[in-house]
């Protein structure tokens, strides 16, 4: 099984019809076993299938959920303080009323809703004519092609302005598809040095009550090759940082269970690095986190800019707490449960 087989199944597929869905989770199953267990006994392999599914029908835990949280290792009262896919649909229904909102899960509107926070330059391709779309890549020497909808990493092409040598064909090519251009970020030279490859960027989760914006956790999240993007599902690197300061206070740890003290590439040491003009990140999502009086729950993607702004990349209305729970392997629903049962 190749590495982009393994991203495909370990993140989470719409699939169309009921053979491909059970075939899918049944694949999952058995490489999330192989990648965080390893080989086993027929006993230990069906003592773990067992424990697996009381995981399911007790807890309203995953795949994902059972292996990446190593629930086959911790006891039931432990398992119990890990955000699962029940405890998650949850506090997606009491904060925002729904798993999806249009306003986040496209990027047209929420580029033109969060414009003030983005600090970067983008066009919406369908609005714009062919001397916009000309002048906008004439003024950007990189730049990024994106899909309205999409997660996860996909949908998003990076050019190089030079390589186009038909812009009238390329303009033709990506009209009336909902496609927008963005501007490439030009990120802190401190945080490029780990990934220079990649945007690396940090998400931080916020929800909103009626009278405080709660800021509930923060995750800085690198690139691990020649990607462009730091995702996590798209086996990128995620250590937690401390809310209060901005300073990573876990290793590493990628999709497949891999945990790094030094960032694998550039050999930087990752425990202990603070993320600059941390007050900036704060106030960018508190102010963020106010614009829509509808959504409560939104994990910001940050980008920290080569002149110190603070630059919004989107907001995710449905932010996996993968990201937030398995770099330490502590379980935040408590956290997460006090903050809700106020709303």
């Amino acid at each position: 099984m190749d590495s982009q087989e393994k991203i495909r199944l370990t993140g989470y597929n719409d699939e169309k019809g009921i053979k491909a869905y059970i075939k899918n989770h049944i694949q999952k199953y058995f490489l999330l076993k192989e990648m965080f267990i390893g080989k086993t006994s027929k006993f230990q392999s069906a003592k773990i299938f067992i424990d697996f599914w009381i995981s399911v029908l007790v807890l309203g835990a995953g795949i994902n959920d059972y292996f990446q949280y190593n629930f086959y290792k911790i006891s039931y009262a432990e398992r119990k303080t890990f955000i699962v896919g029940r405890k998650w649909k949850k506090i997606l229904l009491e904060c925002n009323g729904s798993t999806k909102i249009e306003l986040f899960d496209d990027k047209l509107k929420f580029n033109a809703k969060f414009d003030e926070f983005l600090n970067r330059d983008w066009i919406d391709v369908d609005k714009a004519d062919y001397k916009s779309i000309l002048d906008f890549i004439s003024n950007h020497d990189t730049f990024f092609v994106k899909q309205n909808i999409g997660s996860g990493g996909n949908g998003i092409v990076k050019y190089n302005s030079k390589e186009i040598k038909d812009v009238e064909d390329f303009y033709h090519t990506i009209k009336g598809k909902s496609f927008l251009l963005e501007e490439a970020i030009n990120q802190d030279a401190s945080l490029a040095e780990f990934n220079p490859t990649s945007v690396n960027t940090i998400r931080v989760v916020t929800i909103r009550d009626e009278s405080e914006v709660h800021i509930m956790d923060a995750v800085l999240r690198m690139g691990n090759g020649d990607k462009s993007t730091d995702n996590f599902h798209q086996h990128g690197l995620a250590m937690k940082l401390d809310v209060k300061t901005g300073e990573v206070v876990s290793p590493a740890i990628d999709k497949s269970n891999n945990k790094y003290e030094y960032h694998p590439l550039s050999n930087k040491k990752l425990v202990g690095y603070v993320v600059p003009n941390w007050d900036k990140v704060i106030d960018t999502v508190t102010r963020a986190s106010k614009v829509s009086k509808e959504v409560r729950y939104v994990g910001w993607d940050i980008a920290i800019l080569a002149n110190g702004e603070v630059s919004i990349i989107e907001g995710n209305c449905s932010s996996d707490p993968d990201i937030t729970q398995m770099p330490e392997q502590i379980g935040r629903w408590y956290d997460y449960e006090k903050i809700i049962n106020k709303l």
